[in-house]
């Protein structure tokens, strides 16, 4: 379903991408005849992933397309109608194209079935291998796997099968020698290749050691496959399995032979097995004694057979226990008890034993299997020890701690869940905390099972409590998983944090407050500025020359004391989010002349060149602000570049984006005040601010101004060799 409907938006996508585009040229452009060529991908796509429905979403643009040149056009020809008939035709062919297409596809895949059904149903194992000796094809869904004989004698093994079976996915497209004997290159006696350069079948029988250990012998057939041009193209094999008829032949041929070979191969067990193997008769006597008994008992054979088995353990009653339990159960597993070595030191052993009988069902005795244990029972003992002293330091943390295995119940508790819900250890975990009858739907006990460390917080409606929780896989003694998980309680957290964000959203409308009050505040301080400018500007020529300076002085002092204000206005409605951006296509080189044809004056009074390298860009940007950017960046670069300086205006394509510098040939900015300058009311030398009547704020509107562009800003500077301020925009919105 999720790819129909990723199709689906595909298709909607560029059949309205083609509608925008076909309004587009056609109303405001007045084009009809190259866009529609366009309309063909969402009706390709359409007719391929829906097939006739593709007819749709022709006739859909089709419409549009004839709505769309009547507007423009204000009568419709013929060639329209032509294309708009050639685009269902189209669509129409496609979608029948591809319905016919799946329709094949489908019969490819019944056919494919029934051939599939018809091998599964024979007896015999077919499979097909390519020239690349690739199995293409397996009638089984399984195969046995084996190791290859010759004359009856196991070869050193191919590979030794991880089971006793092969699975038909695990061989199915891999060679036949990778797929069946875990090789790497092919067998030296494969008759395969044989067949592809000769043209003719090979019949081959073998002989096979099953995972199982028993015996496999099979025939197999193989049948050349020829293409038009009279090239082997495939070997067929035909593979019959002939096992019970050879096994009845070898059965009674070689009886007595293989009775033979299986008493001296178990011998040759008994005597090298690492494991103490015993033979005990009813009496407790002991009859057998191999070497792994020798090594960890001391005892050599002649000191032990033929004496009572009792002469090992510390409490002779235990080897009559686990004679009746043998007698009582048939067989006994990995039995824990202690014996005692030729020099009196105990030994922690595990003893595995079954019942010897004779032909009739009588027992004769047992046949004993021990190991030495003491180093993992010392092993278990310091786990003991370690979890012991892991629940010593369960109780003293101040966090809750519990302990529930894979079926919920509650394993441990220490003092302080103990306290807060009282002692519930053996109890069903979703009972104790939460009073239900199954478990929770929020229970994290699967994902820990699966050896995850999982933290999560959970409310107590009974305790109205709310508790962090970290939950992590416990390896147990037996191997087994329990899930540990620290119980801290965070209610008077999550009570500050509540506060906190009442607190902060509080601060928030004060904030807004503030920024409201400075906004009339800025309003009401810019209104008697008018008219100290206007009296001011009637009043200069008519006084004497010191009077008029002194006019002149109170005229400059307001204009900056206007313009102080009006940033801080902009700054406040910027903090606001009242700063609506008006995109339109400008011009880069037109934008920076009106700046510098403003600028120039400024900058000619103190005899500074004012250069610029622009190329032939556009930009999609809010005019205003736009100039607002260049003309604070070039006027801060003529305020704090000395007389005769120099100020270059760069800007360049920069991929998606255009970027902008200003360099001047001032003092420079310390390296420690590069990273602050664009902070509001920030001054990196007060007194040459002060010489120059800079107020803070010009870099902080470029950089509010850029942001809201989705650009960034930023400075280089080396004193003494000037300052580099560069800005990037993106060329569209």
């Amino acid at each position: 379903m999720e790819k129909l409907t990723v199709k689906g938006l595909l298709v909607f996508s560029f059949a309205g991408a083609c509608a925008l585009l076909t309004f587009y040229l056609g109303v405001f452009r007045g084009e009809t005849r190259v866009y529609p060529h366009l309309f063909y991908i969402p009706i390709i796509l359409a007719g391929v992933w829906y097939r006739k429905k593709a007819i749709y979403v022709a006739l859909f643009l089709s419409g549009v397309y004839i709505l769309v040149t009547h507007y423009s056009l204000t009568h419709l020809s013929v060639d329209v109608f032509e294309r708009s008939t050639i685009l269902i035709v189209v669509a129409y062919i496609i979608g029948l194209v591809s319905e016919k297409r799946a329709q094949v596809e489908a019969e490819i895949v019944r056919e494919r079935d029934k051939f599939q059904k018809i091998l599964s149903t024979i007896s015999e194992i077919i499979f097909i291998i390519d020239r690349d000796f690739k199995v293409l094809e397996l009638s089984k869904p399984q195969l046995r796997a084996g190791i290859e004989m010759e004359d009856g004698i196991p070869r050193r093994y191919r590979r030794i099968p991880p089971s006793q079976l092969i699975e038909r996915k695990e061989v199915i497209g891999k060679t036949c020698y990778k797929g069946f004997w875990g090789k790497e290159k092919i067998c030296s006696d494969c008759p395969v290749p044989s067949v592809f350069e000769n043209g003719k079948g090979v019949r081959k029988m073998g002989s096979f050691v099953l995972a199982d250990g028993t015996m496999m012998y099979l025939d197999v057939e193989y049948v050349p496959v020829f293409d038009e041009k009279g090239n082997v193209v495939q070997v067929i094999g035909d593979m019959r399995d002939i096992t019970e008829q050879k096994r009845m032949e070898e059965m009674v041929r070689s009886a007595e032979e293989q009775l033979r070979e299986t008493r001296d191969y178990l011998d040759d067990i008994i005597k090298s097995s690492a494991d103490a193997i015993v033979v005990v008769d009813m009496e407790g006597i002991v009859r057998s004694w191999n070497k792994g008994a020798e090594a960890y008992m001391g005892y050599t054979a002649d000191e032990v057979i033929g004496r009572s088995n009792k002469m090992f353990f510390p409490d002779p009653d235990e080897a009559e226990r686990i004679m009746e339990r043998v007698l009582k159960e048939g067989e006994l597993k990995n039995y824990r008890t202690i014996v005692l070595r030729k020099d009196k030191r105990p030994v922690h052993i595990s003893v595995s034993a079954a019942l010897l009988k004779n032909k009739n069902g009588m027992p004769l005795g047992t046949v004993r299997v021990s190991r030495d244990i003491t180093k993992e029972v010392e092993l278990e003992r310091k786990i003991k020890e370690e979890r012991d002293n892991l629940n010593l330091i369960f109780e003293s943390m101040p966090d809750g701690v519990y302990i529930v295995s894979k079926d919920y119940n509650v394993e441990f508790m220490n003092k302080v869940l103990i306290d807060e819900f009282g002692d519930r250890v053996g109890n069903i975990c979703y009972e104790v905390f939460h009073g239900r009858e199954e478990p929770c739907p929020l229970c994290k006990n699967t994902e820990v099972m699966n050896r995850k460390t999982v933290r999560w917080e959970w409310h107590s409606r009974r305790k109205n409590k709310t508790y962090d929780l970290i939950e992590t896989p416990l390896k147990n003694i037996n191997g087994t998983l329990s899930k540990l998980t620290i119980f801290r309680d965070i209610s008077e957290r999550k009570r500050m944090e509540e506060e906190l964000r009442e607190t902060c959203k509080r601060l928030a409308e004060l904030d807004k407050m503030k920024l409201d009050f400075l906004s009339v505040a800025y309003h009401e301080m810019r209104s008697p500025l008018a008219p100290i400018i206007g009296y001011a500007s009637l009043l200069e020529p008519k006084l004497p020359d010191k009077e008029r300076r002194y006019i002149c002085n109170i005229e400059k002092c307001a204009r900056d004391l206007e313009e102080m204000i009006n940033r801080m206005l902009e700054l406040a409605r910027i903090d606001g989010k009242k700063v609506q951006l008006t995109f339109e296509e400008l011009s880069i080189p037109e934008v920076v002349q009106k700046v510098v044809k403003k600028l120039k004056p400024a900058a000619e009074a103190k005899n500074q060149i004012l250069s610029t390298l622009i190329p032939e860009l556009t930009i999609q940007a809010d005019e205003q602000k736009l100039l607002a950017i260049f003309t604070n960046l070039i006027s801060n670069a003529i305020r704090y570049t000395p007389e005769g300086g120099r100020i270059d205006i760069m800007v360049e394509e920069r991929g998606e984006d255009i970027r902008g510098c200003v360099a001047d040939s001032g003092p420079g900015i310390p390296a420690e005040h590069l990273p602050k300058i664009f902070e509001r009311f920030y001054m990196a030398d007060t007194s040459m601010t002060r010489k120059s009547g800079g107020f803070g704020l010009g870099l902080s509107i470029v950089k509010e101004y850029v942001r809201l562009h989705g650009g960034r800003v930023w400075a280089t500077s080396e004193p003494g060799k000037g300052s580099k301020f560069f800005f990037t925009l993106p060329k569209e919105k």
